[in-house]
Formats: structure tokens, sequence, C-alpha cells
């Protein structure tokens, strides 16, 4: 449970716009919070009155994470596609900025979320000290470590090193979505696209850029012409 991943060292500092330095950055704040736990943002699935409170002072950074670590987006998004194991992974990255050091502590992290639901495991993470210690209440988390001394390289971004969702969700829905259609798919797709389709999709791009050559050879003959009277 207490298990942590070494060689953390304590002059980490967060990036711009993650650190709640002035009254003015709420919409900075705001979008790195997205950003740590969506990769993105789209309007259609933000939470306003969550950001109205914090915009007005009713919550702190650490609330916010909670208040989105439990929205129904995340919940659609992370927690619905996931096993118990990849949903603490996930958390685990998010919140604390970090891998999960090893099989032990993911399992341990999985049993909270078993035991407790998703609301007991966020408030295990937010509320944990190494959480207080690394962001404390007003730092939006960030991955931290990102840069290592000594390595031309550094380490992969959440986003890359775990996916949104694994490979048995995407396999459950797409046989959801062959049964919907009324039968399997078809076997000369299962392993991508057929030579066949991939010709004629070849040959309506080769058909689009001729007409988009015309229609520009056109645009500018007729500008010509207008030109000259």
């Amino acid at each position: 449970m207490n298990a942590h991943v070494a060689g953390f060292a304590q002059e980490d500092l967060a990036p711009r716009g993650h650190r709640m330095d002035n009254a003015g950055n709420a919409d900075e704040l705001i979008d790195a919070a997205y950003r740590q736990l969506f990769f993105h943002t789209m309007t259609a699935d933000r939470e306003p009155f969550l950001e109205s409170q914090f915009r007005n002072g009713q919550i702190n950074v650490q609330q916010l994470m909670r208040g989105l670590c439990l929205s129904e987006r995340f919940q659609r998004w992370v927690y619905q596609c996931n096993s118990n194991y990849d949903v603490a992974s996930q958390l685990v990255q998010r919140l604390l900025g970090r891998e999960v050091n090893g099989e032990k502590e993911k399992i341990a992290w999985s049993i909270v979320l078993c035991q407790e639901g998703l609301a007991g495991l966020v408030d295990a993470l937010i509320n944990s000290p190494e959480y207080m210690g690394a962001f404390g209440a007003d730092t939006v988390p960030y991955q931290r470590r990102r840069l290592l001394s000594g390595r031309p390289m550094g380490n992969a971004p959440f986003n890359i090193s775990l996916p949104r969702y694994g490979a048995y969700w995407r396999d459950v829905a797409v046989t959801k979505w062959s049964s919907a259609a009324g039968g399997k798919v078809s076997a000369a797709w299962a392993n991508g696209a057929p030579p066949v389709a991939r010709k004629f999709g070849l040959a309506l791009s080769i058909a689009g850029s001729f007409e988009l050559v015309r229609i520009f050879v056109t645009v500018v003959v007729a500008a010509g012409s207008t030109a000259g009277h």
C-alpha cells in the first residue's frame, strides 16, 4: 500500500501553469487538470459546475481533481472500459504522477477499488502523504521525472505507455458492434482492410486529387479572364 518508486528527487518542480501562483491563472489550472486526466479537452465533456466552484474559490485544486475523477466523463471513458488493475494503474499515473511500483502495488490499489469503489480509491490517493508531499492542495498533478539526466530520452508520456482503454474492451466493443449489425465481422476484414478495398481506396484518392486539380485550374482560368476585362 505504501510502496514508492525510488529516485524521485525533491527538487522536481511543477511545470508552468500547474501551480496556483495567483488568482488570475484559474483557467490555466483547469486546462492542466483536464489534460492530466484526459490528455485533451472537448467543450461538450467539460464540467461547468466544478469549473465555476473552482473559479469562485469554493474548492481548491485537490478537490477539483477529485471531482473530475468522479465525473461522468471519467467513469465513461476510463473506469467503465478497463479492468480494476488498469484503473488503479491509470489513477496512480494521473494523481501521483508516476508509474505503479510493480504488480504488488497495482494489486493493492485494485483491492481498494474493489472494496471501496472509485471514490474510495480516488480519496485514498489524493489524501495520501505522497500526493500531499508532491503536489499539495494547490498544484495540478503532473508526470514527475519525465526528463532523466544521463539518458538521451525521458520517460514515455502516460497516454502512450498506457492507453485509455485496453484490448479486452476494444474486442468487446467490436463484438457488440458486429452483433448489432446483424452478424460477425467478415473474415476478409479480420486482419485489416483486404487488398481489393485498399486498391479501391487508392483509386478514389487519385480521382479526388485530379478533381481538385481540375477545380483549381478552372478557378485560375476564370480569374484570369475576369482580370482581362
